[in-house]
Parts: C-alpha cells; structure tokens; sequence
C-alpha cells in the first residue's frame, strides 16, 4: 500500500505505491500518539478512499484474544 522513506531532511515520509500521496510524520500532533503510527493510519484511510484497498491480515488485538 504504500513505502516508508527518509526524506533528505531526516524525516520519515510515507508514500503510496499507487499515487504521488504522500503523508510526513513531522506533520503529525505527539499529544495525540506515535506520529507515526498517526501517518500510517492515514495513509491507510487514503489507500482504502482512493484505491478501494483493505488491510491485509487481522489488527492486533484479535490476534492475542485467540491466545491461550
């Protein structure tokens, strides 16, 4: 869905694969989580909007209920 690089500023810079979208983790609030994590969800948001595509696999959560 998309690529993760460092921008020539030593940023991290999230780029779709199937666009020119792209989406800088300096753009995003710390008080309101991991930049990067926020980056990565709207990256998703643009890939699932724009492109119609779904995250592949299932969130974490579901993953560790099935745990024993």
């Amino acid at each position: 869905m998309y690529n993760i690089e460092r921008s020539k500023t030593g940023g991290v810079v999230l780029k779709c694969k199937v666009c020119s979208h792209s989406e800088r983790v300096n753009e995003f609030d710390d008080r309101h989580g991991s930049r990067r994590t926020q980056a990565a969800q709207a990256m998703l948001n643009h890939s699932r909007t724009h492109h119609g595509k779904e995250p592949v696999g299932r969130p974490m959560a579901k993953a560790l209920e099935s745990w024993p």
